[in-house]
């Protein structure tokens, strides 16, 4: 009695992950034949190898806003004091009114720019205020697969790249050449 209970919950678990699975390859198989226009080309597609799905979090998704954001302040802060110094230097060169005169607006502008730089922070997209960190709002998963391009003479190819759909797993966005580690 036990083992055929035992084989009931495995047979069970294997076909909820088998539509688990088949609900991504479904989004992702859409996403690869249909182009920016809507149009879908039928183009052999098979899975041949899927990793498993990682989760992006509210969490995960502020951590990545909030380091693009600081990497650009750094540059930019790092232009704005560069152009600063150099007009500075140029000003105890030159002993033309005119041009020191131009210099100072110059560094004027800038360290405005720089201060104005120092008091900005990460603006968050309104709707993650309320979100708990660990809400999922989408998930990647990285696949191998192959298609048959009528465009490409016919010729399988082979193809790994990272996806990323919604947090059900139904719809791709967007899809990125495999990451190298």
């Amino acid at each position: 009695m036990n083992r055929s209970l035992s084989m009931t919950v495995i047979a069970v678990l294997f076909i909820l992950g088998c539509s688990e699975q088949n609900k991504y390859e479904k989004a992702i198989a859409d996403f690869v034949q249909t182009d920016k226009r809507g149009t879908w080309t039928d183009l052999q597609f098979k899975i041949i190898e899927m990793g498993k799905p990682t989760s992006i979090t509210v969490g995960d998704s502020i951590a990545i806003l909030t380091e693009v954001f600081e990497a650009k302040k750094a540059k930019d802060l790092e232009f704005y004091t560069q152009r600063i110094a150099e007009h500075t230097a140029s000003m105890e060169k030159d002993q033309l009114k005119v041009l020191n005169e131009f210099y100072q607006k110059s560094i004027d502008k800038n360290q405005l720019v720089v201060d104005s730089l120092m008091k900005s922070s990460v603006k968050l997209p309104e709707a993650y205020k309320s979100a708990a960190a660990k809400t999922v709002l989408a998930q990647e998963i990285t696949c191998k697969f192959s298609i048959i391009n009528p465009m490409a003479g016919n010729a399988r190819q082979e193809i790994t790249e990272t996806f990323v759909l919604n947090a059900e797993g139904d719809k791709c966005y967007r899809r990125s050449p495999k990451k190298r580690n």
